[in-house]
Order: structure tokens, then sequence, then C-alpha cells
């Protein structure tokens, strides 16, 4: 009986020694797993950095041929720009546009180019109102007959927006 007690004791301290281990094991896997997911990138930095997911900027290797959108900045902060990134696409899917390009000018226009060459324009400080705009815009039903062939929208016009054709 004693024997039986003690076989039992070492069976749960080995499944309990087991547990741990594979516990552990699990941790520093998933651990390693958010330090490699951080470090994907997701943009090119006027064409020679990238920038990562955690906002890490380097140097890029010329012989890297990721797929990953173009931002051109001029003299405003890239984490501004990634921001605009975020709030554009997300109206610009609404007509299934995904954006190629990204820049930024001086004077505060905002280029984008989408994956099928199509350009949209707007200006730094009226992007909330210049993205709703848009987004009733491509809620419309006119939009749809509109939108046929375009190959620019301009938002920068006050409440207005410009749509230019081939």
């Amino acid at each position: 009986m004693k024997t039986s007690l003690n076989l039992k004791i070492f069976i749960i301290s080995m499944l309990i020694m087991l547990g741990g281990y594979s516990l552990a094991f699990s941790n520093s896997n998933l651990n390693l797993k958010e330090k490699d997911f951080r470090k994907i990138p997701l943009f090119y930095l006027n064409g020679n950095e990238i920038i990562s997911q955690n906002g890490e900027a380097f140097k890029t290797d010329n012989n890297l041929s990721l797929n990953l959108i173009n931002l051109t900045i001029d003299n405003k902060k890239s984490f501004d720009l990634i921001n605009n990134y975020y709030e554009i696409q997300e109206v610009l899917l609404i007509q299934g546009l995904h954006i190629k390009d990204v820049e930024y000018k001086k004077f505060g226009q905002i280029k984008i180019q989408t994956n099928d060459n199509k350009f949209i324009k707007f200006q730094d400080f009226q992007i909330s109102n210049q993205l709703k705009t848009l987004k009733l815009f491509f809620l419309s039903d006119q939009s749809k007959n509109l939108l046929k062939d375009f190959k620019s929208i301009d938002l920068r016009h006050r409440n207005k927006l410009a749509i230019g054709y081939f």
C-alpha cells in the first residue's frame, strides 16, 4: 500500500513538473512570436526605409521585394501620415479601392494612389471633413454612375469634390 501511494505521488509530481515545463515552453514561444510580429514591415518610407508594425524605421535592403504601401513625406512625421492612411483606407474600402502610395507635400496636400492607378487628393487640415464628404458620396446612389471610369477625385474644395475622368 505504501508503494502504491509513493507511485501515485511520483506520477502526480511528474505531471505537475511536465505541465509546468509545457506552460513555460509555450510562453517562451508566444513571446518569440510577439517579437517577430512587431517587426513585420508595413510601409516603405521615402523609398529608403521600412516602417515595421511597432513603428521602428530601418534602412531597406534593395534586394527586398515586399509588397508594401509607399509613404513619401516631405516634412511630416510618419506616424501622422500612417494614421491618415488607416482613416482614408477605411473609407476607400467602401468602393473596393486599396491604397498603393501615400504622398504628403510640404503645403499639406495628401495624394493617394490606388492599386488600379486612381488618384485621390486631400488637404491635411480638413481631412476629417473631406473623409465624411467622400464617405457620403460613396454611399450615395449617384456615385455608381459618376465613378465609372474615373481617374481622380479631388476633395480639397470646401464640402465638394471634383471627379476627373480618362
